[in-house]
């Protein structure tokens, strides 16, 4: 079996989308509880919904990049 390398820069990148989609989720959340009137500690106690959000908004960059990836790879 052929051993692979995962670079730093790469860590960097996915660590940076990672924490994108959290923020995204995050601000989610908060527009969520300011348009349902609903009171702010909300922003800490539904933390696990935010953190599934999250790996959803993950998964659906990762599909989108595995799609174009697959476009340009059979050029």
């Amino acid at each position: 079996m052929k051993d692979t390398l995962i670079t730093a820069g790469r860590k960097r990148k996915e660590l940076k989308a990672a924490g994108i989609c959290l923020l995204l989720a995050v601000l989610l959340n908060i527009g969520c509880i300011i348009y349902y009137h609903t009171p702010f500690y909300e922003v800490f106690t539904q933390i696990g919904y935010t953190v599934v959000i999250a790996l959803g908004f993950y998964l659906i960059y990762t599909a989108v990049r595995l799609i174009l990836w697959l476009f340009r790879r059979k050029k």
